[in-house]
């Protein structure tokens, strides 16, 4: 099976609660994982965590609207053919804040750095100033996307999008043993 075809069926089955579904399947980079995975606004006042992805970079591919919005990423940990077998449950048990312009994919190191006082790039000394160069990033970008890296000691790193939703879903795919094999991340 080949990746579009997979990202095609989750988005189908998933389909995002905004009403926007992906016109297009992109491979927006790496994400480097050292904790929970999180879907969300740059600054929420609650947030939710995606448990168990296993440490390293893990390709990242984005379903984009007919808007050039995001409305669905995908973490792959597994080929396709084992992710299409996978059963999927909510990791959330609920709405995750996102803002309506920015929506970031981040784990839970890089949210620390930014959003309190972990180890950060010089680049980035709070959220308002990193927030800033994600705007005018994607402002300049030739794809709905930017990966930002966080922390060049650690590897730690940010995907930001352009999103059109004010709360997002994330759900956890699991093979026959439980094993977590995708984490699919839609806009509401």
């Amino acid at each position: 099976m080949d990746i579009n075809t997979l990202l095609r069926q989750l988005a189908d089955e998933y389909q995002p609660f905004s009403g926007l579904s992906p016109k297009e399947f992109l491979r927006a980079g790496d994400l480097a994982v050292a904790g929970g995975v999180i879907f969300s606004e740059p600054d929420p006042a609650e947030w939710s965590v995606c448990d168990g992805v296993p440490h390293g970079r893990w390709p990242v591919y984005v379903g984009v609207a007919e808007s050039g919005h995001v409305t669905m990423a995908a973490l792959l940990l597994a080929a396709p053919e084992v992710i299409a077998e996978a059963e999927f449950e909510d990791a959330y048990e609920d709405h995750q804040p996102l803002s309506e312009d920015i929506g970031l994919l981040w784990d839970d190191a890089a949210m620390g750095s930014l959003r309190f006082d972990g180890p950060r790039s010089a680049d980035f000394p709070d959220l308002g100033t990193f927030l800033k160069h994600a705007e005018a990033a994607l402002a300049a970008a030739p794809v709905p996307w930017v990966e930002i890296p966080v922390n060049p000691e650690t590897g730690s790193n940010v995907l930001a999008f352009p999103v059109c939703a004010d709360s997002a879903d994330c759900w956890a795919g699991r093979d026959a043993d439980g094993k977590l094999v995708c984490v699919l991340c839609l806009t509401d």
